[in-house]
């Protein structure tokens, strides 16, 4: 099947079994905050997003009249700005919007700002962590506020606090287009069992036989299920954090750490070439990524951003 076939089927492509060492790392650093945090809020290291941002859909319609009302018009296109609009779970009728091009648009109503949001909140961090390094370099004494935040911080990205350069080519942001055009590949555009179910929207995996997940149904006895999540934004930001820690992607990390030296834009296009280890098809899966990418322009939206947020109350 050419990638152009994928488009109007439901893939069948989970992400590689590695996903098992983000559900231990992670699981380390963000225990007490999913412990004491409702489901539907943002995962570890965003605390600043009110809670009516996260908006509870349950229909495709209801999707487009909230965006609308927000001054949003769903059939625009690729604008820039984006609402602050974060849809906690899939519509349940998305599988039966036939019109695969408002489909296409729904998902991406749905996906994209949170993946925008994500992106913000870890520049927020990687910004943070250069000033705090700055200012100790500069014989400046920092809080223990700050040392316990940069230790778990580091902790977090599976790197020692004191190694900055790994530090940084992890603490970074990835390409929305590309984010956005693996979500679509892994969830069948939202319309998989394990997106509907679980929120699964990148296929990850978990191997612990007590994990919350789902068990696919095409594997005769899986050792594994995919794993479920309390919301998409948790979902998508397992996503980013796999990328940014496990050794698998360790070309991804490469490519964007090159791309930072030399202040390039980063590149979906360009940087998908470095999934092939990201599904069991290697170079295939990364040429439907291309595929995908191209065919819907999500090129554009690696430069798309938020609408300003509201100042505090």
């Amino acid at each position: 099947m050419n990638p152009r076939q994928f488009l109007n089927r439901k893939p069948r492509t989970v992400a590689t079994a590695g996903f098992i060492v983000l559900i231990v790392l992670a699981a380390v650093a963000t225990r007490i905050y999913l412990d004491t945090r409702c489901s539907a809020c943002a995962p570890v290291g965003i605390h600043d997003i009110p809670p009516s941002n996260f908006a509870l859909i349950r229909g495709s319609v209801e999707l487009e009249t909230r965006f609308t009302e927000a001054g949003f018009d769903p059939a625009a296109g690729h604008p820039k700005a984006w609402p602050r609009i974060y849809v906690r779970s899939l519509p349940t009728d998305l599988g039966a919007v036939g019109d695969l091009d408002r489909r296409k648009q729904l998902f991406t109503l749905i996906v994209l700002p949170q993946v925008l949001r994500l992106n913000e909140a870890i520049l927020a961090d990687r910004h943070r962590m250069v000033s705090l390094w700055k200012r100790s370099d500069a014989g400046e004494d920092l809080t223990d506020d700050d040392f316990r935040w940069m230790a778990a911080t580091a902790r977090r990205y599976g790197t020692p606090p004191d190694d900055r350069r790994s530090l940084l080519r992890r603490l970074d942001i990835v390409p929305p287009g590309l984010a956005l055009a693996q979500a679509s590949i892994e969830s069948g555009w939202g319309t998989s069992r394990f997106a509907r179910g679980g929120n699964a929207i990148f296929g990850q995996r978990t191997y612990d036989p007590d994990g919350y997940g789902i068990r696919p149904d095409d594997v005769e006895s899986p050792a594994f299920k995919v794993k479920a999540f309390p919301s998409l934004m948790r979902s998508i930001w397992g996503y980013m954090l796999t990328l940014n820690i496990h050794p698998a992607y360790s070309d991804f990390r490469d490519a964007r750490a090159r791309a930072r030296r030399t202040n390039d834009a980063f590149d979906s296009m360009a940087l998908a070439r470095t999934l092939t280890r990201y599904s069991e098809k290697g170079q295939t899966y990364v040429n439907l990524v291309r595929e995908v990418i191209a065919v819907n322009d999500f090129a554009r939206l690696d430069s798309a951003h938020l609408t300003p947020a509201p100042p505090p109350r």
